[in-house]
């Protein structure tokens, strides 16, 4: 079953727009600026509930490209972080070109998988080893739309999946600044069984499936 559309052009097709944003940006500040101005969208909210309790922390999630893209999706990214390690701008650049050929491509990426990683085994840790569920509340500023993403959540430690995750992390900092904040961590995959629409105007209406 197909993405619900609203979801897709809110969502999908909304982070879509801001990575085209970043070509056309003329700094490097203004291209931090554009982040951070849109850091709602790209952080959303994941919520657990376990052994570790009720949970809620913002992730940067993206989504996951469709398998038969998986392996070259990873070669291009290692290309940029090999490549154009601390190239700055150039490196930005070719990091917002990969996004838009294989991330936010509707034909190769999957609105329905999303990913991030576990920069501790803390309480969000915890509790998806528990029972490997968790919920993704979506805000689409200023008062557009949101979502509620009900997921199940694999924990990946090794294998294409560790890879393509942490590689997203890195062609967005360790190319352009030449410097790693933090080593690879675990990666967190959202398989998206159920979608609410969050909106004011439908406050909770099952859109997916």
């Amino acid at each position: 079953m197909a993405a619900p559309r609203e979801y897709v052009e809110l969502y999908f097709m909304e982070r879509r727009r801001v990575v085209e944003a970043l070509l056309i940006a003329r700094s490097m500040d203004e291209i931090r600026d554009l982040i951070f101005k849109n850091a709602v969208l790209l952080a959303p909210t994941v919520a657990t509930c376990g052994p570790a309790g009720v949970n809620a922390a913002p992730f940067m999630v993206s989504f996951l490209v469709r398998e038969e893209y998986l392996g070259e999706a990873i070669e291009r990214m290692k290309g940029i972080v090999e490549g154009l390690y601390g190239g700055g701008w150039r490196a930005m650049v070719e990091a917002a070109r990969f996004l838009l050929d294989y991330v936010y491509n509707p034909e190769r990426s999957d609105p329905l998988t999303l990913v991030s990683h576990l920069m501790s085994r803390g309480h969000t840790y915890r509790n998806i080893v528990d029972n490997g569920r968790a919920t993704i509340s979506i805000l689409i500023p200023p008062d557009r739309g949101a979502f509620e993403l009900r997921t199940r959540v694999d924990i990946v430690e090794e294998g294409p999946l560790y890879e393509y995750a942490n590689l997203l992390h890195d062609i967005i900092h360790v190319a352009p600044e030449g410097e790693r904040s933090h080593p690879w961590y675990p990666a967190l995959v959202f398989h998206v069984e159920e979608i609410y629409d969050n909106s004011y105007e439908k406050l909770g209406v099952r859109i997916y499936p």
